[in-house]
C-alpha cells in the first residue's frame, strides 16, 4: 500500500512539473509585447537615469541589470544576457541601426521627458547666456536642423568649423563621450548633438572649451561640486536633480524605448519601424559613413578628407594600384585619387564605376624644386611656357591620359656628361610615371626628359616612395621631384612649385555593384580582356605578365644585386663597429662603459625605419652621394649595437680561469684573448650572429623610402603595372628566403670549419 502511495505521489509531482513546464513554455511562446511581459526576465537599464529611477519605483518586481553604457546594454541583448533594454529613444534608434535583429517597442511606460544642459548653481550668468543662445537657435530653425541631422544622420553629420578662442577662461564641460548620437568620439574628435551645441555656444560667447570626460554617473555630482561649470550628455530634467543644479531650457523632447531581439517579439507588438537606413548604394562621399575609404598617403585627398570629413574611416596606401586592388578584393568600399590616375586604373577592370561628385576641389599638378634651385625652376617655367604656347603641352597630356599604354617616349638628345639634374620620381603610377620595358615613362617623365634636352643637362632619376618626394626636395637630396604632385599652401612653404601643367580633379572609384543610381564617368574599356582560363593557364599567363613581359625580371635582378650589396657591406661594417663597441663596453672605465651602453640603447630603442629617415633627411641631408651609402651606414650602426652585445655575452661566458692560465703560461693578454678566448667565443656567437644577419637582410626591404630601388621596391613597381600581387611578392619572398638560406648556410660552413680547426689544435 505504501509503495502504491509513493508511486501515485511521484506521478502527481511529475504531472505538476510537466504542467508547469508547459505553462511556462506557453508563456514564453507568446513573445514580448510590452514591459508587462518582462516579469521573471532580465531588463537592462542605464544606471542612475530617468529610466532606472522610474522602473525601480513603478515596477519593483522586475529584475534589473544596470549598465554605464547603452552600447553595453545592446551588446548584452545581442548575447542574450538580458531579455530587453530600455533607454532614451534617440540613443535606442542609433544603436538599433547597427543590428538587423533588434525590434523597438513603442509602448514604453516611462513618460516623455526633456533633455537639457546642466549648470552649477553658481554659474547663473553662464546659464542665462546659454538660454539666450538656445532661444536664438530655436527661433531661426537651426536647433531643429541640428537635432534632425544628429538623430537621423549621425554617422555622416560633420561638426561645424567654428572660431572658438584658445585663450581666456575656459568653460569646463563634463561629458560622457560614449553614446551616439548625443556625445561620442569619431576620428579622435568629440562629436554629437550635445557636443555641437556646446561648441556653438562657446563660439557664440567667445570663450574656449575644456572638455572633461567622465562617467554618466559623475556628471551631476561634478556640476554640483563645481568640478565643471556645465555638463551635457543627453541629461534629462527631473525634480530631484533640479534641487541641486540649474537646468537650461530643453533642447529635445525625449521618450524612452524598449529594445528586444526580433525573435522574441510578440506578433502583435507595437514596434518602431525603419530604424535602419535602406541600402541605396554609394552615390557620393556622404554614403561612405561607416565604410572604408582608401586614400593615397600624404596627398591632397588625404589632407582634405582628414580636415573636412574627420568621421570617415580612411585606409592609407602608398600606391594607387594597391588601392584599386584592395577595392577589387573588397577590403575597402571606395577609393579616391587623382582623376587621370583613376581613369588609367579603372580601364583595367570592367567592374569599377567612377563617381563624378568628389568633394575634393580641383587642384594643379606641378613640378617641385628645392628652394636653392630657383634658377632651375625659372628655366623650367620658361620651357613649359614654350610648350603651352605651341600647343605641345596639350598634346603631350592628351596622349598620356588617353593612350598611355601605347604612347612612346620621344627620342631626345639628352647629354650624358656634365652636372646631372637629380630628379625624384615614384615610378609606380600610370599615366604620370611608370616603368615599361625597363624604361621610366609617363607624362611627368616626358616633361622632365624634354626639359633636360632643352637645357642640355643629363638626368639622374632617383626612384622613391611618394611620401619621400617632398622631403627629398626640401633636404636637397634631389633638385626636383615629379610624380603628379599637387600644389598646396603647406608644401609651398618648403619648396618651389613650377607653373602648373595639368588641372587635376579627384575621383571616387567604387565597385559597380555597390554604386547607387548616379551619373558616373566612363573609364573606357579595359586595356586587357578578362579571360576565363584554367588554373595552370592562369599561372602561366601571370608569370609571363609579371616576370617575362617587358623584361621585368631585370627589375628583380637589379633589386636583388642591390639588396646583396647593401647586406654584405652593412654586415661587414657593422661587425667591425660592433667589436669596437664591445671593447668599450668591457673596459674598466665607467665613462667608456656609459658611452657604449648609451649607443647600444639608442640604436636598439629607435625603430630602424625612423633611424633611416633621420640619417637620410637630417644627419646626411646635405650629402649628395646618394642614399646607398646612407643606408649602409644606418644598417651598420643598428647591426653593431646587437652584434656588440652578442660578442660581450660570448666573451663573458668563457671562464675567467682560462685567461689567467694563459697569462701564467707566458702569453700576453692580447695573445691570450686571440688564441684562447676568441676561438671559443666565436663558436658560441655564430648561431646568434647568423640569426641577426638574416634579420639584417630582411630589414633592407625598407630602403625604398629613401629612393633606393631594392628587391622590394622592384616588386612594387611591377605590381603598379600588372595589378597582380601574387608573382611579384612571391618572387621577392623566394629571393629573400634564398638570400637568407645562402648566408646562413655559409656561416654554418664557417662554423664547422672553425670547430674542426679548433679541435685539431686541441689534439696532442
Amino acid at each position: 500500500m505504501m509503495k502504491k502511495c509513493v508511486h501515485i505521489i511521484t506521478i502527481l509531482i511529475a504531472f505538476l512539473v510537466l504542467l508547469t513546464g508547459v505553462c511556462s513554455t506557453a508563456a514564453e511562446g507568446k513573445g514580448i509585447a510590452s514591459i508587462d511581459d518582462l516579469e521573471g526576465k532580465k531588463l537592462a537599464v542605464p544606471s542612475s537615469t530617468v529610466q532606472d529611477i522610474y522602473i525601480q519605483k513603478h515596477y519593483p518586481n522586475l529584475e534589473l541589470q544596470r549598465y554605464n553604457l547603452e552600447a553595453d546594454m545592446m551588446q548584452a541583448l545581442q548575447n542574450e544576457r538580458c531579455d530587453a533594454a530600455i533607454m532614451d529613444d534617440i540613443i535606442c534608434y542609433a544603436l538599433a541601426r547597427k543590428f538587423d535583429n533588434v525590434t523597438i517597442l513603442k509602448n514604453s511606460p516611462v513618460p516623455e521627458n526633456h533633455m537639457a544642459v546642466v549648470f552649477n548653481k553658481e554659474q547663473k550668468e553662464l546659464h542665462r547666456q546659454f538660454n539666450e543662445f538656445l532661444n536664438g537657435l530655436r527661433e531661426s530653425g537651426e536647433l531643429e536642423t541640428i537635432c534632425d541631422n544628429w538623430i537621423h544622420r549621425f554617422e555622416t553629420t560633420p561638426m561645424p568649423k567654428l572660431n572658438i578662442p584658445t585663450e581666456g577662461e575656459p568653460i569646463r564641460v563634463g561629458m560622457e563621450p560614449c553614446t551616439e548620437p548625443t556625445v561620442f568620439v569619431r576620428n579622435g574628435e568629440i562629436v554629437g548633438l550635445d557636443a555641437e551645441l556646446i561648441m556653438r555656444f562657446a563660439a557664440h560667447i567667445g570663450r574656449p572649451v575644456e572638455i572633461m570626460s567622465m562617467d554618466y554617473d559623475g556628471l551631476i555630482p561634478a556640476a554640483v561640486s563645481g568640478k565643471v561649470d556645465m555638463a551635457s550628455s543627453g541629461l534629462l530634467v527631473t525634480e530631484e536633480r533640479a534641487e541641486s543644479v540649474l537646468f537650461s531650457d530643453p533642447y529635445y523632447a525625449s521618450g524612452s524605448c524598449i529594445a528586444i531581439l526580433s525573435k522574441n517579439a510578440a506578433g502583435n507588438a507595437p514596434v518602431v519601424k525603419d530604424t535602419k537606413p535602406e541600402g541605396k548604394g554609394i552615390t557620393c562621399i556622404d554614403d561612405l559613413a561607416g565604410k572604408k575609404l582608401a586614400v593615397p598617403s600624404s596627398t591632397v585627398q588625404d589632407i582634405y578628407l582628414q580636415k573636412h570629413y574627420p568621421h570617415l574611416e580612411l585606409q592609407r596606401y602608398n600606391l594607387e594600384a594597391d588601392m584599386m586592388q584592395a577595392l577589387q578584393n573588397e577590403r575597402c568600399d571606395a577609393a579616391i585619387m587623382d582623376d587621370i590616375i583613376c581613369f588609367a586604373l579603372a580601364r583595367k577592370f570592367d567592374n569599377v564605376t567612377i563617381l563624378k561628385n568628389s568633394p575634393v576641389p580641383e587642384n594643379h599638378m606641378a613640378i617641385v624644386f628645392n628652394k636653392e634651385q630657383s634658377e632651375l625652376c625659372r628655366q623650367f617655367n620658361a620651357f613649359l611656357k614654350g610648350l603651352r604656347d605651341s600647343g605641345e603641352l596639350k598634346t603631350i597630356c592628351d596622349n598620356w591620359i588617353h593612350r598611355f599604354e601605347t604612347t612612346p617616349m620621344p627620342r631626345l638628345n639628352i647629354p650624358t656628361e656634365g652636372e646631372p639634374i637629380r630628379v625624384g620620381m615614384e615610378p609606380c603610377t600610370e599615366p604620370t610615371v611608370f616603368v615599361r620595358n625597363g624604361e621610366i615613362v609617363g607624362l611627368d617623365a616626358e616633361l622632365i626628359m624634354r626639359f633636360a634636352a632643352h637645357i642640355g643637362r643629363p638626368v639622374e632619376i632617383m626612384s622613391m616612395d611618394y611620401d619621400g618626394l617632398i622631403p627629398a626636395a626640401v633636404s636637397g637630396k634631389v633638385d626636383m621631384s615629379a610624380s603628379g604632385l599637387l600644389v598646396t599652401e603647406e608644401r609651398a612653404e618648403n619648396v618651389l612649385f613650377s607653373d602648373p601643367y595639368y588641372a587635376s580633379g579627384s575621383c571616387i572609384a567604387v565597385l559597380t555593384k555597390n554604386a547607387g543610381d548616379v551619373q558616373s564617368i566612363a573609364a573606357g574599356a579595359p586595356s586587357a580582356p578578362q579571360e576565363t582560363r584554367g588554373f595552370w593557364a592562369g599561372i602561366k599567363r601571370s608569370f609571363h605578365r609579371n616576370i617575362i613581359a617587358e623584361k621585368r625580371y631585370m627589375l628583380l635582378w637589379d633589386g636583388l644585386k642591390l639588396t646583396i650589396y647593401l647586406s654584405v657591406w652593412a654586415a661587414l661594417l657593422g661587425t667591425v663597429l660592433g667589436a669596437g663597441v664591445c671593447y668599450l663596453r668591457m673596459r674598466k672605465s665607467p665613462l667608456l662603459q656609459r658611452i657604449a651602453k648609451t649607443y647600444i640603447d639608442l640604436m636598439r630603442g629607435t625603430p630602424i625605419l625612423v633611424l633611416l629617415l633621420l640619417m637620410n633627411y637630417v644627419v646626411f641631408a646635405n650629402w649628395k652621394n646618394g642614399g646607398i651609402a646612407v643606408a649602409i651606414i644606418t644598417f651598420a650602426l643598428n647591426f653593431a649595437a646587437y652584434v656588440s652585445e652578442m660578442f660581450r655575452a660570448a666573451i663573458s661566458s668563457i671562464d675567467r680561469g682560462q685567461t689567467e692560465a694563459g697569462i701564467a703560461m707566458g702569453f700576453t693578454p692580447l695573445r691570450t684573448f686571440v688564441y684562447i678566448v676568441l676561438p671559443q667565443a666565436v663558436q658560441r656567437v655564430l648561431p646568434v650572429y647568423k640569426g641577426e644577419l638574416i634579420s639584417l637582410i630582411k630589414t633592407t626591404s625598407i630602403v625604398g623610402y629613401i629612393a633606393i630601388q631594392d628587391l622590394t621596391k622592384a616588386s612594387d613597381i611591377i605590381r603598379g603595372r600588372t595589378f597582380d600581387p601574387f608573382f611579384p611578392l612571391i618572387m621577392a619572398a623566394v629571393l629573400y628566403f634564398l638570400l637568407a638560406w645562402i648566408f646562413g648556410t655559409g656561416l654554418d660552413w664557417i662554423g664547422r670549419r672553425f670547430n674542426a680547426t679548433t679541435n685539431d689544435e686541441e689534439q696532442p
